[in-house]
């Protein structure tokens, strides 16, 4: 992943950039940054859509929930290069066209919209303004404007295209630099039209059950009988482990996509996922009856151990134990090759969800030590000394961690005090 996003965001526009400069009698240093900006912002706008795209297949090459805070930190790169574009013009005393003004208001209004609903690292304080004058707590009608913000930056793209066009920065003598930004553009936005075309061929689920603990939804659903199941008995093909995009899609219910992850099995006859009330999309979700019809798209997230490498830890607190009662309901048809050890810790005994089906399998797999907390009954926190006591050898395992950002932080502490490097250590934190 590393190699594939370092040759897109980094070989490439410095390729492009080297051969434009190749093909110049003379340039001078702030033509020369000015350049650099230009063509570099050109192919982070395009990769920017890349890295986003809704196709499980492509988390492979671009994990969406790795790349999520990437995707946060390059955008606002993007802001100064394009900032420094547009000084240069005006300084530089040359005409800025309808053209440039489009691409400028677009690309203001598309920032503008991006950081209302996710704390971009500079702009938290203005974020937090704008929210308190109009007094929200959030963004009305979020997930209209992630749909916004993505097919502005589809424009955008298009919009860069032609102004590079216009401005002879693909008039090359070299064939790379003469035809590759075009061919960047035709796959990109090849892949954004079949992924948003994808959609209406998604497979639709019927809402089975829906049983609330406490503040939790468990939905239960079965393929609908109008859809042949073309990629599995489910119709879907998904890792235990990951999530997927729940849509709605009966009258009266919110038709936007949201993630969630699978607290079943892929061998169960039927889908489940698991959600706790956060918000107010959430907590509408125990109100939605039986019978309801569902899209589902999936299985998205790199939350997969690979259990023919050696001894794996799998750590969750709270509904973070979701994709790990997944896995470990996994391990009945595909039992692990070595050791693993399964820590579960939630407040209370309701919240410890599938726990029959937990001990049942644990009794089944003889690899599998599963270690079970309930606050309430044994005042048991996670911490280095927890682990040490029941892990022999720390440095002998993968870990794998779905919790709270403040449980995570002491585990990760935790594991370093342990001598656990960061590359042993997974977890799942997938967003927008």
């Amino acid at each position: 992943m590393l190699i594939l996003v370092a040759f897109l965001y980094v070989v490439v526009p410095i390729a492009q950039f080297i051969l434009f400069l190749m093909d110049l009698p003379f340039f001078r240093l702030f033509d020369t940054i000015n350049y650099f900006f230009a063509i570099v912002s050109y192919y982070w706008i395009f990769n920017h859509i890349l890295i986003t795209i809704k196709i499980p297949f492509m988390q492979k090459y671009f994990p969406y929930d790795k790349l999520v805070k990437f995707h946060v930190i390059t955008g606002t790169s993007l802001i100064i290069a394009m900032a420094y574009h547009v000084l240069y013009k005006i300084f530089a005393g040359k005409m800025i066209d309808l053209l440039s003004w489009g691409l400028l208001i677009l690309f203001v209004g598309l920032f503008t919209l991006a950081i209302l609903w996710i704390e971009a690292p500079i702009f938290r304080r203005f974020r937090r303004k704008v929210l308190q004058k109009t007094k929200q707590t959030r963004i009305a009608r979020y997930e209209i404007l992630k749909v916004i913000h993505g097919y502005l930056f589809a424009g955008m793209g298009i919009l860069s295209f032609i102004h590079i066009l216009r401005a002879d920065m693909l008039d090359s003598s070299y064939l790379f630099a003469a035809i590759y930004p075009l061919i960047h553009l035709i796959i990109v936005l090849s892949l954004f039209l079949f992924s948003k075309i994808r959609k209406l061929w998604l497979p639709r689920f019927s809402l089975i059950s829906n049983e609330s603990v406490q503040d939790t939804s468990i939905l239960t659903f079965n393929p609908t009988a109008s859809r042949p199941r073309l990629r599995s008995h489910l119709g879907i093909s998904y890792s235990a482990g990951q999530f997927g995009y729940l849509s709605w899609r009966s009258p009266g219910l919110p038709k936007q996509e949201h993630p969630f992850s699978f607290l079943s099995a892929p061998a169960d006859s039927g889908i489940s996922l698991g959600i706790k009330g956060l918000g107010d999309y959430t907590d509408s979700i125990s109100s939605i009856p039986p019978g309801s019809v569902a899209r589902i798209n999936g299985g998205f997230g790199n939350f997969v151990p690979d259990y023919h490498k050696g001894k794996v830890c799998l750590i969750g607190s709270g509904i973070g134990i979701v994709p790990l009662v997944s896995l470990i309901r996994d391990m009945l048809t595909n039992p692990p090759m070595y050791k693993v050890d399964a820590f579960l810790s939630v407040n209370n005994r309701d919240e410890l969800l599938a726990e029959s089906d937990l001990l049942a399998v644990a009794k089944a797999v003889p690899q599998l030590n599963l270690h079970l907390y309930v606050f309430q009954e044994d005042a048991v926190l996670y911490s280095g000394e927890l682990l040490k006591s029941v892990l022999a050898i720390p440095q002998e395992y993968s870990y794998y961690i779905c919790s709270s950002p403040n449980v995570r932080k002491i585990l990760l502490g935790a594991l370093t005090d342990m001598s656990v490097k960061k590359r042993q250590i997974y977890f799942e934190a997938f967003s927008y």
